[in-house]
């Protein structure tokens, strides 16, 4: 018995030292094109461009957009790309016939999800163009915790909002909207290329200039109560400063908290309910049109249960896809709500049903001036990662740098 183990593991143990490393591609090109709007002649150089899959790799444009990739390992990839300009500077690259304020900010670039790269085959890409708002949502914290007994705390989620721009921004009549969250989706992007469907929809207060929020300031919204939760629970947070409570009548919850009213509310919660697992597409908007005369549906094929309100894609100011987590495998990218000049990516917590407090975050992209400046390249998988300290207005943690 000794001698046919011996023989058995010596066979695998020449068939391990044989077996050969995984080839690599031949070279290939990787061309970048900028907007059909911007001058002829202009090329995207001098720019990062990041693959991430099986492995990573960071590259730079050259003079004329090129990437020339000597070899990477087969497989699939996210290719991502993007660079910031002034509105001036893009107006004088579109040769002023864009309508666009100076002062905005503009996102050249592009996030090509899930791309198949197996052989030397040169690739050529579109760069889209995005108009970055001032106001983005910054961290959105969902999971909930542990309590001091240990059993499941929900009632700390909130969402915060940070203005990125260099101008005082005003949050006053924006809306909060938080999309359907039915499984499987009831109405997924992939299905839907202009509408997003609304589970529940916030309006902020104030006539046009109530509530300024300063240059790297925030608004914390406090989805369900606005008090010190560290008070039941250890490992959570304190939301008794925050600016917004949601509720449905002032006075109510924390008295000292502003309320944050629901307009539209598919379901019988009082609150934001945003789900300890997810999903959870988050999305700020502003609109002129009367929201209630916009259509409501039911999901396909019922005639009852949930209402959700259907909104063109073109009021979104900025929007996050949180994915759930599946037990066993990857998460589910055809169920996304967002489309993907809104968010071409994702974030998802590590955990399948949460409770292990941790929170959606938006990443640093510098500090200067005395403030921190967000990264905003409409990709949340870029965008944000995912913190065990949920802590709001905290933008100084080492995993956001």
């Amino acid at each position: 018995m000794k001698r046919i183990i011996y023989t058995i593991s010596a066979a695998l143990l020449a068939i391990s030292c044989t077996r050969e490393a995984p080839r690599g591609t031949e070279p290939f090109l990787m061309e970048f094109r900028l907007p059909e709007e911007l001058s002829a002649g202009a090329y995207y150089s001098g720019q990062k461009v990041y693959l991430n899959g099986v492995a990573s790799y960071e590259f730079e444009t050259d003079i004329r957009g090129m990437v020339t990739v000597e070899s990477i390992i087969p497989g699939i990839y996210d290719i991502v790309t993007g660079m910031e300009i002034t509105g001036a500077q893009y107006k004088a690259m579109a040769g002023n016939s864009v309508a666009v304020e100076d002062r905005a900010r503009v996102n050249i670039g592009v996030s090509l999800m899930n791309q198949r790269i197996f052989s030397a085959q040169d690739l050529q890409i579109q760069l889209k163009t995005a108009i970055l708002r001032d106001l983005m949502i910054s961290k959105i914290y969902y999971s909930g915790t542990k309590d001091n007994m240990d059993r499941n705390y929900t009632t700390d989620s909130y969402i915060e909002i940070f203005n990125n721009s260099d101008e005082v921004a005003y949050i006053d009549g924006k809306y909060l909207g938080l999309a359907e969250s039915v499984s499987p989706a009831a109405y997924p992007s992939s299905e839907n290329p202009d509408s997003i469907f609304l589970r529940q929809v916030c309006r902020f207060p104030g006539s046009g200039q109530d509530y300024p929020v300063r240059p790297g300031g925030s608004v914390v919204v406090a989805a369900r109560s606005a008090r010190n939760h560290t008070e039941s629970a250890s490992t959570s947070i304190d939301l008794s400063d925050a600016d917004f409570e949601v509720k449905t009548m002032e006075g109510s919850g924390n008295p000292d908290i502003p309320m944050l009213p629901l307009v539209t509310n598919s379901t019988s919660i009082a609150t934001l309910n945003l789900l300890s697992g997810g999903p959870n597409a988050v999305v700020l908007f502003e609109t002129d049109e009367d929201i209630l005369s916009w259509p409501q549906v039911y999901q396909r094929g019922k005639t009852s249960g949930e209402l959700f309100l259907r909104m063109h894609r073109k009021w979104v100011m900025d929007g996050v896809e949180c994915l759930k987590k599946p037990a066993q495998t990857a998460p589910d990218v055809s169920s996304k709500r967002l489309q993907d000049d809104i968010d071409a990516g994702y974030a998802v917590i590590t955990s399948v049903n949460g409770y292990n407090h941790e929170s959606v975050e938006r990443k640093v992209s510098r500090y200067e001036g005395g403030r921190y400046y967000l990264t905003d390249t409409n990709n949340s998988s870029v965008d944000f990662v995912i913190l065990t300290d949920p802590t709001p207005r905290k933008y100084d943690k080492e995993g956001l740098q």
